[in-house]
């Protein structure tokens, strides 16, 4: 039997997924395979631990976006020495130790490597399984920025996912530019990781925009561009606090104000004093401007001239 016969669906032999059903978190963590990449050091393990932390306390939104399920149970697979510890301090007094299982991965290029942890997530049943972080869990000798590679652990973290197993994959982006510059090709590996997910989160971090979280995820309904930070719940606490930056004030620059001479300028025009000479003008203004009559008719000399019975302003030339 071929693979349409044998596999192929009708649309109405397709089960509906609500947009509430397709996300754990709105717009950012999606319940299929979530990649979240980010340079060595931007804070992409302490935002998985933060998202965590808000889905297994039932929140009602992290980062401002809607929880839509809470979660009883994450597992966490960690690849790097000490990775265990430092998640136990993250976690620390945020949540309940029995919601949370850490197991290391090291993938020894045993082909039923993956199958097995598969197997194991299946029976345990998490509400979400976090891969921190993908280079290290590679085969010996693999190369995660081949094609083959990328699409051979997308294949082996997608049965995890089809087992209804929401899977948030933690990776890096690449060196240089060449890469890295839109959300789509930020993990190491490219598109070709890029595809076999259906959420992308790149975390940026600069001295000169702070943390910005940017995402691309099918079914969302807003490509997220978030401005955060994020700190130590306490002095004594590494669990991480996440809030959105406030913006920064922009500096104005307001309107100079006129001199007080043009202003009186514009009065006269405005008023037309019964006045005809220059020095009974400037002694019926000066005490409103504060300044002595002899001064005022200085100023006023060279602006202003009475002219066909009015008080007009002298042209820019003769002023």
């Amino acid at each position: 039997m071929g693979a349409i016969k044998g596999k192929g669906r009708q649309l109405h032999q397709i089960e509906r997924v609500p947009y509430e059903d397709a996300f754990l978190i709105g717009d950012l963590l999606t319940t299929k395979i979530t990649i979240l990449s980010g340079e060595p050091k931007a804070g992409k393990t302490l935002l998985s631990a933060g998202m965590g932390i808000a889905l297994l306390n039932g929140e009602p939104s992290f980062l401002g976006q809607p929880i839509h399920q809470k979660l009883d149970h994450i597992v966490y697979g960690l690849t790097d020495d000490g990775a265990p510890e430092e998640m136990k301090e993250r976690l620390h007094g945020a949540v309940p130790d029995d919601a949370v299982t850490i197991f290391p991965v090291e993938d020894p290029g045993d082909s039923g490597y993956w199958a097995g942890i598969a197997s194991d997530l299946s029976d345990m049943r998490p509400g979400l399984f976090v891969l921190d972080n993908l280079i290290r869990a590679l085969a010996p000798g693999e190369d995660i920025a081949s094609s083959v590679t990328a699409q051979r652990i997308m294949r082996s973290l997608r049965p995890i996912s089809e087992a209804g197993i929401p899977t948030l994959v933690v990776t890096h982006t690449p060196k240089g530019t060449g890469e890295g510059m839109s959300v789509s090709s930020s993990p190491i590996g490219g598109r070709a990781i890029a595809a076999g997910a259906r959420g992308l989160i790149a975390l940026r971090n600069s001295g000169k925009h702070g943390r910005r979280i940017q995402t691309a995820s099918n079914r969302a309904r807003d490509d997220l561009d978030l401005s955060v930070t994020v700190s130590p719940a306490s002095a004594t606490s590494e669990v991480p606090l996440w809030e959105r930056a406030k913006p920064r004030l922009q500096v104005v620059d307001l309107p100079k104000a006129k001199p007080w001479e043009e202003a009186l300028v514009e009065r006269i025009i405005e008023e037309q004093p019964e006045a005809r000479a220059l020095k009974p003008l400037s002694e019926r203004y000066a005490a409103s401007v504060g300044r002595s009559p002899e001064t005022v008719r200085q100023k006023l000399s060279n602006r202003l001239k009475h002219d066909g019975g009015r008080w007009v302003r002298k042209p820019a030339e003769s002023a």
